[in-house]
């Protein structure tokens, strides 16, 4: 895939011939000539490194940086700030309004691209790195639910068969799998005398446990390469007749790979020993997804589907019968 770099500048020949280069260098690249038209295309593509001159009429550049980083999905992004002949004045100031570096007018294309190319090779490894943090704080939320360690592990398997018998394709495979991953990282912010709590939770506390979507959310947006799992983060607790969280999706608002998410999610729950129970055999946690869809909570030919899948491989946990008291949060 190539980078993508959003180019802020005033409509130019300058301009107009920066960006063709640019392009015939394997770089994606769009183009803004005003401060809020650079403020929708940064939301819309997602670049992978911003150049922001100082020369639109409406906004000084110093405040359309500022403006552009305090969006947390930018929090990655570089903004390099370009002037004529930028002093330690502009310098201290383009710092303070986030930016990564500012660069007096570069002597010739070739140089541009050069310094582009290193920006975008820091911007990979920061990307990397804290990937490999927000992947390190899942496996600790996994750990510390240590009745259920090993949950997203199992989540993974379920979901990516499911979604294999449903006829996903590989890309969309690959996003259910970090899905499966990364789906209760909110659950990092979730108290664990909530998470551990061996019992029914009180309001108060499913209050706070309903948060941990839109927490996952927020802590995995800033990542490009997570973008299109924030739905599956947020969505994997919305139920089919609307009376789900967050956001009370009904039907088919609530996206498909979040269905599926929700059922494996849910029959591991089930079939997982619990502070407050034992584990329950497969059979009897498919008899609840059922239930379950005939309260109009769940998708039901995505659970008929799953059903399938269990009866026909027989590689699912299952455990001693005992009696439920369901807390899947």
């Amino acid at each position: 895939m190539n980078p993508a770099i959003l180019l802020v500048d005033f409509v130019s020949a300058d301009r107009e011939g920066l960006q063709s280069f640019l392009q015939s260098q394997q770089c994606d690249v769009d183009t803004a000539a005003n401060g809020e038209s650079a403020l929708s295309c940064c939301l819309e593509m997602q670049p992978d490194l911003v150049l922001l001159y100082d020369s639109l009429p409406d906004i000084g550049s110093f405040e359309l940086c500022r403006r552009l980083k305090e969006d947390p999905l930018n929090q990655l992004t570089p903004v390099v700030l370009v002037k004529p002949s930028p002093d330690q004045w502009d310098v201290q100031r383009g710092r303070e309004a986030g930016a990564m570096d500012i660069w007096a007018t570069p002597p010739s294309l070739w140089d541009l691209l050069g310094r582009v190319e290193t920006l975008l090779r820091l911007k990979k490894y920061m990307e990397e790195q804290a990937k490999s943090v927000v992947f390190s704080l899942a496996r600790s939320v996994d750990s510390k639910q240590n009745l259920r360690n090993g949950h997203s592990k199992r989540l993974v398997g379920f979901a990516e068969q499911l979604g294999e018998s449903l006829g996903l394709g590989e890309e969309d495979l690959h996003e259910l799998r970090i899905a499966s991953w990364l789906h209760d990282i909110g659950k990092i912010g979730v108290p664990e005398s909530i998470l551990l709590k061996p019992g029914p939770l009180n309001a108060e506390e499913r209050r706070i446990m309903q948060e941990h979507p839109i927490i996952g959310e927020k802590i995995c947006a800033p990542l490009k390469s997570l973008r299109r799992i924030l739905p599956v983060i947020r969505h994997h607790h919305e139920k089919m007749d609307g009376s789900g969280y967050p956001d009370g999706l009904r039907g088919e608002d609530i996206p498909l790979k979040a269905r599926i998410l929700q059922i494996a999610d849910i029959y591991d729950a089930l079939t997982t020993n619990r502070p407050y129970r034992g584990a329950l055999p497969s059979e009897e946690a498919l008899r609840i997804l059922f239930s379950e869809v005939e309260e109009g909570w769940l998708d039901a030919s995505v659970v008929l589907k799953f059903s399938q899948i269990c009866r026909e491989n027989e590689y699912l946990p299952s455990g001693k019968r005992t009696t439920l008291t369901p807390d899947y949060v």
